[in-house]
């Protein structure tokens, strides 16, 4: 199909999806029909994301905010490291690494095979140049405050395939940071124009990318490095925020991959021997945060009233079936490596002395934001019928999904709003959220004891002692910070019998993987 052919049917295709609701997927048949056609010869597999497409998306990986353009740029990019499903790192762009005795020094031997999608080898500089285009505050990357214990002085080419990259501080755990999304390598020179033109090493590229569009395309690189790989000509993604218009669309065939399912849209899908469902208990949470700099929220009582009055069980068992556990306000589930098991106790009684405490003897009222990406509306209902029998007040205020990351989200004016966040291991979570410089610190949690044992713990190469101090950082931002975590839900996906090689995974999600049978 030419590329004019293929914008033409996709344009008509996002006509007639529209806002992506079930009826409105399954009324386009004859035209989704004619766009998800196959050839024998020619593979093509068309994966269904929860999330909703915006206009902000960008597929340039230093200004990745979204779910949305993570997924996109999944697909066409690749770090030094990626993580397993149990979040176990492994070679991704360098094939080994090692460190310096105190981890204050990081070598990484390149993969010799990788090339660009314009033909350039990967070498060192490509390296150096995307790690100081992330740290320059001129470019102002969303991903800036993860890495600023690199030297920028201290990153040093050894040859085109070998680059050592020299710390500030001593950081055991520093190759789980170049997992995150916005440190995807790009080529050297390389600026505004992957926004919409993207060139990496990943196992697709672009055909013709649009902000926001529903339904964005992506071709199979021919001379991707991994042997194999990818196993498809074509990977269509096509944003479907509801639950049950992905599943119904996986039904229809119009889709093969249904991500971000729950357990009430499975039931269709069990016993059905012409689809799977695919889970990792290493999932995902949606949260709510409030600003701690702003009043009420300012008060320590009102958020720990928040806390207890919170029924973390009934929550699970009402929006997920119970399919996950118990959260304790942060999004490090204590099964992980570092986290810290354990969730607050239930108490409206306790709930109604932290108000009145806080000078709010008869009750409060307050005003949580909000965006329907899934299923958001049902979760804030929940926790607002809640929150109420302890004289908490919620009125729910359902903003645009378009525009919700930047306008809403963490933006002064909104201090009490949702959020959601998959899970991480928990030196990167801890330094993601908490840390007074962090730029996702939606909480706007600042503690001088949380930096300085966070700081340490990364300088600590002993592993039981570094948990120590990880477990007094989560103590400390559980009874203080302004986040609300009631569960941590599993990542469920429903997929095609046809589809191999697909798991639901934090990170780096193995698109080159794919076969279709």
């Amino acid at each position: 199909m030419s590329k004019k052919k293929h914008n033409q049917e996709r344009r008509r295709f996002v006509k007639g999806v529209g806002a992506v609701g079930g009826s409105a997927l399954l009324g386009t048949t004859g035209v989704v029909t004619t766009q998800m056609a196959r050839a024998a010869s020619h593979k093509r597999c068309v994966f269904g994301m929860g999330t909703v497409p915006t206009t902000a998306d960008t597929m340039d990986p230093v200004y990745r905010t979204s779910g949305s353009d993570g997924i996109y740029n999944n697909a066409v990019y690749e770090g030094l490291v990626y993580r397993d499903p149990d979040l176990t790192p492994r070679p991704g762009l360098a094939e080994s690494w090692s460190a310096s005795a105190d981890g204050s020094e990081w070598t990484f031997k390149l993969q010799r095979e990788a090339t660009f999608h314009n033909g350039k080898p990967l070498v060192a500089a490509d390296v150096i140049y995307t790690y100081n285009r992330i740290i320059d505050p001129d470019v102002g990357s969303s991903g800036a405050s993860n890495f600023a214990s690199i030297d920028p002085d201290g990153m040093v080419a050894v040859d085109d395939h070998t680059v050592r990259i020299k710390l500030t501080a001593a950081d055991v755990d520093f190759p789980n940071t170049t997992v995150f999304s916005q440190s995807m390598i790009v080529p050297e020179g390389a600026g505004a124009e992957l926004s919409t033109n993207p060139i990496g090493t990943g196992a697709f590229k672009p055909d013709g990318f649009t902000p926001g569009d529903i339904v964005n395309r992506f071709v199979k690189n021919e001379n991707y490095w991994r042997p194999g790989q990818p196993g498809i000509d074509e990977l269509d993604i096509i944003g479907i925020g509801e639950r049950e218009a992905r599943v119904a669309a996986l039904l229809g065939g119009q889709i093969d991959i249904a991500a971000q399912l729950n357990p009430a849209s499975l039931g269709s899908l069990e016993g059905n021997s012409d689809f799977q469902i695919l889970e990792n208990d290493v999932g995902t949470s949606t949260i709510a945060y409030c600003q701690m700099d702003t009043p009420p929220f300012d008060n320590n009582d009102v958020r720990l009233a928040i806390k207890y009055a919170t029924n973390r069980q009934q929550m699970l068992d009402l929006y997920y079936q119970g399919r996950g556990a118990p959260m304790n306000d942060t999004p490090i589930p204590g099964f992980i490596e570092g986290g810290l098991p354990g969730v607050r106790e239930l108490s409206v009684a306790k709930a109604k002395e932290h108000l009145s405490r806080a000078g709010y003897p008869d009750g409060i009222d307050l005003s949580l934001e909000f965006a329907k990406f899934t299923n958001e509306d049902q979760w804030a209902t929940i926790w607002q019928q809640q929150l109420a029998e302890a004289g908490i007040r919620v009125e729910l205020q359902q903003r645009p999904t378009d525009g919700y990351w930047g306008d809403v989200w963490i933006q002064d004016g909104h201090p009490f709003a949702f959020s959601g966040w998959n899970v991480r291991p928990t030196h990167a979570a801890l330094g993601l959220w908490y840390v007074s410089t962090a730029n996702w610190n939606e909480s706007r949690f600042k503690s001088e004891t949380f930096d300085a044992n966070y700081a340490k713990a990364r300088a600590t190469v002993n592993t039981a002692e570094r948990i120590k101090l990880y477990h007094a950082c989560i103590k400390e931002v559980q009874d203080n910070a302004g986040h609300f975590v009631p569960f941590i839900q599993a990542f469920m996906d429903g997929a095609s019998s046809k589809v191999s090689g697909w798991t639901p995974t934090v990170g780096t999600l193995p698109f080159g993987r794919i076969v279709i049978g």
